[in-house]
Order: C-alpha cells, then structure tokens, then sequence
C-alpha cells in the first residue's frame, strides 16, 4: 500500500479516470483501476472523489491511495471563473488594515455571519485585531512578541477567496498559560479560539515548523505537543511528518487530534477541554 501526492497522484487519476475534472464536488466514481497493483481489477474497485476542489482516490484491490489539489493560482482562477482576479499589495494591505473597521458589530453582514458561526463576537475581534475593510475580513498574523506582522484577507466576493501576504515563513505563535500543551493548527480562526482558551498556538499556514519556531514556543513551558491538522490526506502526512521530527524534542510526548477543526468548537467546550 503507497500514498501518493502532487504530480504523482495526478498521474494515476489521469491514467485511470482523464476525464477526473468533469467530477462534481462531493461525487465519486468507481472504475476499474487499470494500473492496480495487485492484479486486474474487473469489479471497479478503484474510487476517486473531489472534495473542497481536490482528488482522492484509493484502490480497494492493493489498498493504493493518493491526493492531489491543482495549485490556487491567480491564472487558474480567471481560467476557471472568468473572473479577473486582483491581489492587493502587501503596501496597500496595511493601509487598509490601519484605517479598517475594528468594531465588530459594525461589520458588513458578511462578515458577521462568517465570523459569528465559528463564535466571534466583537470581544474576540478586538482581542486578535480582527478587521473589517470594503472588501473582506483581515485577519493578522502576530509575531511571538504579540506584534502584528502580516496579514490575511478573507474576501467577500474576489478570488482567491483568501490572500496572504507574508514578509517572512515563520508560523504565528501565540503564548498560552504554562503548563499546557502546544497546539500546531492550520488555520488562524482555530489559533485565536484555542489561544483564547489558555492553550500556546503555532498556526502553520502553510509554512513548517522551523527551529525559530520551536524556540518561540517557549519549550520550558511545556512537555507536550498536540498536532490538530486539517482532517484529510495533506493533514494526515503533515503531522506524520512533524511526528517523526519533532517527537525526539518533545520525548515522544506527542498526539494527533483528526476531527473538526477548534474554530468549530464552541468556546465553552475549549475552555474546560483536557488535552
């Protein structure tokens, strides 16, 4: 049994099922898997979904998997959407965010109801900096000090829906009470609630955990680290992957939590979770 990712992945989908682009969100289909390794598959043992915009795939006849999400590129979007797609610069982002709506009661109904259902008020807004601008939420991403450093774009109605602009890779890290456990999430909604709940955070977003990183955290704070990633198979190898490198640190005092996201969980819930 083998996982397969990127290009990798794309190519047994193409050589199995071409026409994989024509598969609606949430739909799957079973084939034949031409390429299986355990013999000839006449029974269509060989499943592939899309789910969010990606491809998964696995073989029910050799147990072979793989997943495979076309890059988010700015072309691809007007390709696909016909859309002209605009990215603010990251100059222009922080004017924005300078002279932005901080009052969350005050932000367009969009927002609100973006925000409201994973349980941000106007408390939380104004705790984490979240703000309003004509054309979405921004989000910031705060240095180890509690400095905003850079910031993300949630977009009401452009493409991408989510704009990132970062000056340098090194994940957000928030500072929680000692004695608990480090969070790794993907996402800055998760990392605010969880914070909020007295936990240190490390927001990925993309970026790996680098030594910078780790000394941030402030390891005399804590023993134990907890991997929250993204339930799917992207979020299953990352923390494989952080696993095995960070487990000698941490002397193998590590767990991996795949259900719903934190920004999902009702703050009430957080605060009085043992990890």
């Amino acid at each position: 049994m083998a996982t397969a990712y990127g290009h990798e992945a794309l190519s047994e989908i193409t050589s199995n099922y071409p026409e994989y682009d024509d598969l609606d969100e949430g739909k799957t289909v079973k084939v034949n898997h031409s390429t299986c390794t355990a013999g000839v598959d006449k029974r269509k043992r060989f499943g592939l979904k899309r789910v969010d915009d990606a491809y998964l795939y696995h073989c029910f006849n050799c147990g072979d998997s793989g997943y495979f999400r076309p890059r988010e590129t700015l072309s691809r979007m007007s390709l696909m959407t016909g859309i002209d797609t605009k990215r603010v610069s990251k100059e222009d982002c922080i004017k924005q965010y300078y002279y932005a709506e901080a009052n969350y009661n005050n932000f367009d109904i969009r927002g609100q109801l973006w925000l409201g259902q994973y349980g941000f008020d106007y408390d939380l807004c104004i705790k984490y900096g979240i703000k309003e601008t004509s054309t979405g939420i921004i989000l910031p991403i705060h240095s180890a000090t509690g400095l905003v450093q850079d910031y993300q774009v949630r977009r009401y109605s452009l493409l991408p829906k989510y704009v990132t602009h970062r000056t340098n890779k090194n994940a957000q890290v928030l500072l929680g009470s000692i004695g608990k456990p480090i969070i790794v999430v993907e996402d800055l909604l998760s990392s605010y609630k969880l914070h909020y709940a007295g936990f240190t955070t490390v927001c990925l977003m993309g970026t790996s955990f680098s030594m910078t990183t780790l000394v941030e955290t402030g390891l005399d704070r804590t023993t134990r680290l907890v991997l929250w990633l993204d339930d799917d198979a992207a979020g299953h190898a990352g923390a494989a992957k952080l696993y095995r490198e960070l487990s000698p640190m941490f002397l193998n005092s590590i767990t991996s939590i795949n259900m719903q996201q934190p920004k999902e969980i009702d703050m009430n819930d957080l605060l009085t979770m043992e990890l």
